[in-house]
């Protein structure tokens, strides 16, 4: 593969030893949850609301505020712990199903119906949150480290986004985004070959890019069809950030593909994956009425099937350091990155 070219604050492997103590890196390294940013739903579900999830152990709620715009808080009402998803919005208020109290998007107590006077505790952890091209996502802490990402030089209004769909992999969160950076794989599972050294650098300190060229070798009519409708190479860039977010652009010669894929631990051993595929819009309103959604359809259909070979393939896969060889050193040094910006002593609720 050649020597990796490293930018920002990451060095290459030539010029970065291994650290003495990485053979005693393991699992019990990486937090249980990836701090970063989720997925809760598309907005239309928010009518009338509330809408509510589980994230391990504890629980969020959305609902749209007085200003019709997205507000996420926890999820248990800090009066008796009740589920607040089985309340009411009424007004732009989230009232409790048991005893009515009201909450304002600001997770702040308004109305208590039985009492005069509203106590300080009253009050619950907002999540900050936003909205893009019809879907809500959320930051599962109550400040965010960082802005929600979007892909670079596009904006959600340039793009259409294609209805989610949803993989199970039976392999811990943690090797989701590794895949990205185990070069071995792209040959023996997608029939993908190198191109040139990739590039992987850090355009944050939550994220980690790789950035390849592949050549489209196999001979499958999946591999025929994308040779002649998208070219004979592809050069993808994949920005995994913090874990739990992971960005994919696929520029091709003649067309582009972008994916968003939400990474959700479900147990040890078990990561849920919400994929959304956007498409360049086009121009004209025939074309955005009816070529942009078939466009978005077709794309979604090959990706899903590129993700479905990676999960199948990857069943039971988990970080093993002691016995990674000199073609893992971009997994290797990912897994590094990543046990520093996602550590155990981060958010370890809800995987038993």
């Amino acid at each position: 593969m050649g020597k990796v070219e490293v930018k920002g604050d990451m060095m290459s492997p030539k010029q970065e030893p291994l650290d003495a103590t990485e053979h005693h890196l393991d699992r019990s390294l990486f937090s249980q949850w990836p701090p970063g940013w989720y997925y809760l739903c598309h907005g239309r579900d928010l009518h009338p609301g509330p809408l509510g999830a589980d994230f391990g152990h504890s629980m969020v709620v959305g609902f749209r505020n007085g200003d019709g715009n997205v507000s996420v808080l926890d999820g248990r009402c800090s009066h008796m712990g009740a589920y607040l998803r089985r309340g009411s919005v009424v007004n732009g208020k989230l009232l409790c199903p048991l005893h009515g109290w009201e909450y304002g998007g600001d997770g702040r107590c308004t109305h208590i119906p039985a009492a005069m006077s509203i106590p300080p505790f009253a009050c619950q952890t907002v999540y900050p949150s936003a909205e893009m091209g019809g879907h809500v996502v959320f930051f599962r802490a109550p400040t965010a480290s960082y802005a929600m990402p979007f892909f670079e030089g596009k904006s959600p209004d340039d793009l259409l986004a294609a209805k989610p769909f949803d993989i199970v992999g039976q392999t811990p969160w943690y090797m989701i985004g590794a895949n990205a950076f185990d070069a071995q794989h792209f040959r023996n599972a997608h029939d993908r070959t190198l191109v040139g050294d990739p590039i992987v650098d850090c355009p944050s300190q939550f994220a980690r890019r790789i950035v390849a060229t592949y050549q489209v070798s196999g001979d499958s009519m999946h591999d025929s069809l994308t040779r002649r409708f998208g070219g004979p190479e592809v050069r993808m860039a994949v920005t995994v950030w913090s874990g739990s977010l992971i960005l994919v652009t696929a520029r091709f010669r003649r067309t582009t593909s972008y994916g968003m894929v939400f990474v959700q631990p479900v147990a040890p051993n078990r990561t849920f994956m919400r994929t959304i595929v956007w498409v360049q819009r086009g121009t004209g309103a025939m074309t955005r009425a009816m070529i942009d959604p078939l466009n978005a359809w077709i794309r979604r259909i090959f990706i899903r099937r590129f993700m479905n070979q990676d999960a199948t393939r990857a069943h039971g896969a988990a970080y093993r350091p002691a016995t990674m060889i000199d073609a893992d050193s971009e997994m290797r040094q990912y897994f590094q990155w990543l046990a520093k910006v996602a550590p155990a002593s981060g958010m370890n609720d809800g995987l038993d």
